[in-house]
């Protein structure tokens, strides 16, 4: 316990709230270990030590392989259980006047998000005032209440947070969750966080995204990201150094392994982000699947959509043209990479996210901090620091070796050319076209141009292939 203090209190984000520190400590003490989706673990009660390994190579091993086939696994200490999460996270560029603003779309998205989208009722929600979670069912905040409950807040810590979790305790990963942090500053963004089930997203799909959608149009973020995390929903200022240790570790193992933590919210208005550049204000994070490109990054990386379409062109990337509420004159973009995928290490380094990753790279915040609590010196477990952070952003660059032995190149297969096609279907690629259902039939056909079909003996009428010229 006594090195748990010091590393909380040594830490340079030790402006925490009381509560916070005092539940980071806590934390520390282990009881009754319990896993799902696996094997049970024996019952005992032990206080955690820094000398003491979280996961060992057979949890590892376990994990890793088993994981990829079943997200809902989670695994740990009773009530701090770890799992992979699906999640979503929009970083507002929050003036201090629009702090009840941004609360009323909070509330907005938070019921829409209850009443029509999760399939699984909250348990708790945050009680900011007296900083407490409270039985989901007994304890509602109406939308009048959270903002007269936020002018209070403000007069004693600048932010007002609002949160809710299916989860059994706040600091386990949740399937379904919210949480947001609306401040009283331009220093850090404001957020809203949702972690959703995987399993309901599969069937889902066309409500989801209609759903981003909708907030995206509705919030204007200057950042947002959606992918597979750690789930961490519940814990407002910091992550655990158990669940830091589990990020460190998985990400040897998934490509598709996002970090999104909540120490990462300086504000390019932040004063420390132009020489430190450890916030996201400093650049945009390596996507691993969707990802914003809003007006201020589109600014700066100096590209017209058309170019940036072009740089994605690939029919497995959607990318949809946000128009900005505000400014009609202003648009974001947002790129969803293919499939949802953990993109095992295994498999190779998976081609979509090198493509965002080239894209991104002169605007890529290379420094981003990715943890919360520093390590202390006798911690066996590993973290991540400046050095790994940074090979870690820079993973799917051409001369990376990121994971160290353990990458795979894959070769990217070229689609194969298509050259018959039924009439009536789109010409695939430009050139001269030709068909047996029709003499002198042989002419000059643009990609998209609908082949015409006619009556033949031959049947069905196909088009082939002759030359580009």
């Amino acid at each position: 316990m006594i090195y748990a203090l010091r590393g909380i209190l040594l830490n340079k984000n030790n402006n925490l709230p009381f509560y916070v520190i005092l539940e980071m400590l806590r934390q520390r003490i282990k009881v009754k270990p319990k896993r799902k989706g696996i094997q049970e673990v024996k019952e005992k009660i032990h206080i955690m030590s820094t000398a003491q390994v979280y996961l060992n190579d057979e949890e590892i091993e376990e994990l890793i392989r088993d994981i990829p086939f079943d997200t809902s696994i989670l695994y740990g200490e009773k009530n701090t259980e770890f799992g992979v999460c699906p999640y979503i996270t929009f970083y507002l560029d929050q003036k201090k006047s629009y702090a009840q603003n941004f609360l009323n779309k909070v509330f907005d998205i938070y019921a829409e998000f209850e009443n029509i989208i999760i399939n699984k009722s909250f348990r708790l929600r945050f009680r900011c005032d007296t900083e407490v979670w409270k039985n989901a069912s007994s304890w509602i905040r109406s939308r009048e209440e959270m903002l007269t409950e936020m002018t209070s807040v403000y007069k004693k810590h600048f932010i007002y947070y609002v949160g809710a979790t299916s989860a059994e305790s706040p600091n386990q990963s949740a399937r379904w969750a919210l949480g947001a942090k609306i401040r009283d500053s331009n220093e850090r963004y404001s957020s809203i966080k949702l972690t959703f089930g995987d399993q309901w997203y599969r069937s889902n799909k066309t409500i989801w995204y209609q759903f981003v959608q909708k907030c995206l149009e509705m919030l204007n973020p200057i950042q947002a990201y959606s992918g597979y995390e750690i789930g961490n929903t519940g814990q407002f200022a910091y992550i655990s150094p158990e669940f830091e240790t589990v990020e460190r570790t998985f990400s040897d193992y998934f490509y598709g392994l996002d970090i999104d933590h909540p120490g990462m919210e300086f504000s390019h208005e932040n004063m420390f982000i132009a020489e430190d550049r450890d916030g996201l204000g400093g650049g945009i994070r390596t996507p691993t699947w969707c990802f914003l490109l809003s007006p201020y990054w589109l600014e700066k990386l100096g590209l017209s959509e058309e170019q940036i379409r072009e740089k994605l062109n690939d029919p497995r990337i959607e990318i949809s043209k946000i128009e900005n509420s505000e400014n009609p004159n202003q648009y974001s973009l947002w790129v969803r990479l293919g499939e949802l995928s953990l993109y095992p290490v295994e498999e190779g380094v998976p081609d979509l996210l090198v493509m965002a990753n080239e894209l991104i790279k002169p605007i890529r915040c290379d420094n981003l901090k990715l943890t919360t609590l520093d390590a202390w010196s006798d911690d066996p477990n590993p973290r991540f620091d400046a050095i790994s952070a940074k090979q870690w952003i820079a993973r799917f660059d051409e001369d990376s070796t990121w994971p160290e032995l353990k990458r795979v190149e894959v070769e990217v297969q070229k689609e194969e050319r298509v050259d018959i096609v039924l009439a009536g279907s789109p010409c695939p690629h430009t050139g001269y076209w030709y068909t047996f259902a029709k003499e002198n039939s042989r002419q000059y056909f643009n990609q998209g141009d609908i082949f015409p079909d006619f009556e033949s003996d031959w049947g069905d009428a196909y088009w082939q292939f002759d030359d580009e010229d």
